[in-house]
């Protein structure tokens, strides 16, 4: 009962105290002091979109891109280990540059950067697609706008990189586009943009023509240079396309794009992900029965082997088998020990 009392009268007198407190303050008339403030992104661990892709510079190390579907691009910092925000110049009435369908940086002058921008084919973005440039690595950018629209959150956003930049002669670059639109390209380093007249398909894969979202051609999927074929400052005469087409979908140039062919032998029943060629020229290809990334069901991984023609299926789980149940999407090859790769 004591300790209870006591316990009372301490709350007494705090209460006495707060109520003192609160008198002086009520008749306090002065401003509060002006302070400064500094605004930065709040780090949210998530909600910042898909991450479709991350893009390494092929000439300087940790020069690393992020792309998200809606949620901007990303480069790497690596002394603080975090991610810089490269479009958060974007307002509300350009919003659909916030998805970045593909994502090039320049292996000859790391500081050239470019982006394809815009988030849907359909009705719902009224805005066309863009093609976006920097030469600070994307602290300020430059814009091109492309006569289509750009889909970053389509379906087979996960497919890439369908934006690629010369390795031997850096002004040209080419981008596949959706819709139907095909093959286009660039001779001063993104400036201006032509359509590919001789590329000869440009996809006819839909995945569901019944509903506006996935109702639209899923287009041109991936773009690869054999920098083999080409000297410093001279055009790439060799180099891949990977089309969303079950029948055929793997195109080659061996003259810098001038005529193209189906290269024979090639997989079908598939749609081509990612392909990458390596320093031994083996083009690896994953391929799955969905234009991706929440869809496919059964999927191979092929390499063809560019000098002698020969394709070769090097499934982890070839889609004969009763354990595959999904497509391959995600493809990374080893740039520096060829032969080493990881597949998704």
């Amino acid at each position: 009962m004591k300790t209870f009392l006591g316990k009372l009268r301490v709350m007494s007198l705090t209460v006495a105290v707060a109520a003192v407190s609160l008198g002086v303050l009520a008749g306090t008339t002065d401003a509060a002091p002006s302070d400064s403030y500094q605004w930065k992104n709040v780090v949210t661990g998530a909600g910042g979109g898909f991450v479709p892709g991350i893009i390494f510079n092929e000439s300087e190390k940790d020069l690393i891109y992020a792309r998200t579907d809606i949620g901007g691009a990303y480069r790497w910092n690596p002394v603080n280990e975090s991610w810089i925000p490269l479009t958060d110049f974007v307002g509300w009435d350009d919003w659909n540059k916030n998805g970045v369908d593909a994502l090039a940086t320049d292996p000859v002058d790391p500081n050239r950067v470019y982006m394809a921008v815009g988030t849907y084919t359909n009705s719902w973005d009224k805005n066309n697609g863009s093609i976006l440039r920097s030469t600070d690595r994307g602290d300020t950018w430059q814009t091109t706008t492309l006569p289509f629209k750009v889909g970053s959150n389509m379906p087979g956003h996960s497919m890439g990189e369908r934006l690629i930049v010369d390795p031997n002669k850096n002004s040209i670059l080419y981008f596949g586009a959706r819709s139907g639109n095909g093959l286009w390209k660039s001779t001063d380093y993104g400036v201006t943009w032509n359509k590919v007249t001789s590329f000869p398909n440009p996809g006819t894969y839909v995945e569901d023509p019944s509903y506006e979202y996935t109702s639209d051609i899923v287009g041109l999927s991936w773009i690869t240079f054999d920098k083999s074929t080409g000297s410093a400052g001279q055009a790439t005469q060799t180099l891949y396309v990977g089309v969303a087409d079950k029948n055929q979908s793997i195109y080659r140039s061996s003259n810098g794009g001038a005529t193209w062919t189906a290269v024979a032998g090639q997989p079908t029943g598939y749609l081509p992900h990612h392909g990458e060629l390596d320093a031994n020229g083996n083009l690896y290809i994953s391929y799955s029965d969905g234009a991706g990334p929440y869809d496919g069901e059964k999927g191979d991984l092929w390499k063809l082997n560019t000098t002698t023609g020969v394709w070769t299926n090097i499934s982890p789980v070839p889609s004969s088998s009763s354990d595959n149940y999904f497509g391959y999407g995600g493809l990374a090859v080893d740039a520096q020990h060829p032969g080493t790769l990881m597949v998704a």
